[in-house]
């Protein structure tokens, strides 16, 4: 019985090897694949294999598995806002310009503000101790004519000093847009609400929160329109003046008016130490008075 117990397992022994030998013999012909990738053959349905030089094309859109993931979008905002927002940017410059004639640079600025279909938000103009006249011109024109219109003043004179800056405010513009949305939508249901109040209590506490939401739709819609108005007009600033003239002096003139200044700056000094010395002298004066006067007549009567 022994016997036949080690024939047996010799025997089972001998199939599993053989089995191992069969399964190694096999593994380098399998190929590994993910759990989604597809076989070569199925590519068939996306590739025509039979063009000229096999490259093939395609027979109908990305297959499933290379499918592009879409583009993220940001809370509180639609795909086709995100992806359609124009930037809004506030376009500013100032210059500085020296002119020969004032009135003629600054006639010449204004027409071409007129040009541009712009408009003078602030003027003001001034003459100096020597005669001559300064000013300063804010203009708004339109942001696609920005840059033009200083191309253009910039040839009124000779330009000293020249400063141009640009403010993004497109993420404010966006959330200001989207609370606003907000706002409006619970307005909307605030009204319904308010339609089914049933007591007299129940509409002061609606009205007083429609009044509320109100109040802030208002504030958001002034701040966008000032946004848009800054956005779609930019600001430039000018500043005309015409030269001083070049005068050459000896020093004669303002060394007589410093002596004359100081001269009239010792007699000051002299009239306020009277000022301060004249109630001085006064007593001064008295006590010896009483002196000479009052002593002499005091001693007389004690004797």
């Amino acid at each position: 019985m022994e016997k036949y117990t080690k024939i047996a397992v010799v025997i089972v022994l001998c199939i599993l090897a053989a089995s191992a030998g069969f399964l190694v013999s096999t593994l380098p012909n399998l190929e590994v694949r993910g759990p989604t990738a597809p076989r070569p053959e199925e590519y068939s349905m996306y590739w025509d294999t039979d063009t000229e030089g096999g490259k093939g094309f395609p027979l109908s859109p990305i297959p499933p598995e290379v499918t592009p993931i879409p583009t993220p979008v940001l809370a509180g905002t639609s795909e086709s806002q995100y992806i359609d927002a124009e930037r809004k940017i506030i376009q500013t410059a100032s210059l500085s310009i020296e002119v020969k004639d004032f009135q003629s640079s600054s006639d010449s600025v204004i027409d071409i503000v007129e040009r541009y279909n712009g408009f003078i938000s602030d003027s003001h103009s001034y003459v100096t101790d020597t005669g001559r006249r300064r000013g300063d011109i804010t203009i708004r024109v339109p942001t696609a004519k920005f840059l033009t219109a200083i191309a253009e003043i910039e040839h009124v004179g000779d330009v000293k000093s020249k400063h141009t800056s640009g403010e993004d405010v497109t993420e404010e513009y966006i959330d200001l847009k989207a609370r606003l949305n907000n706002s409006e939508r619970q307005e909307q249901r605030l009204l319904e609400i308010l339609d089914m109040a049933k007591d007299v209590k129940e509409v002061l506490e609606v009205e007083r929160e429609l009044w509320r939401v109100r109040s802030e739709i208002e504030r958001l819609t002034g701040r966008i329109n000032y946004l848009e108005n800054r956005v779609e007009l930019a600001t430039i600033s000018v500043s005309l003046y015409e030269p001083e003239p070049m005068t050459h002096s000896w020093g004669i003139g303002d060394a007589l008016r410093s002596a004359f200044d100081a001269f009239v700056s010792v007699i000051r000094g002299l009239i306020i130490l009277v000022g301060y010395a004249l109630p001085i002298l006064i007593l001064v004066g008295l006590g010896w008075l009483v002196k000479l006067k009052l002593m002499p007549r005091l001693r007389k009567k004690k004797e």
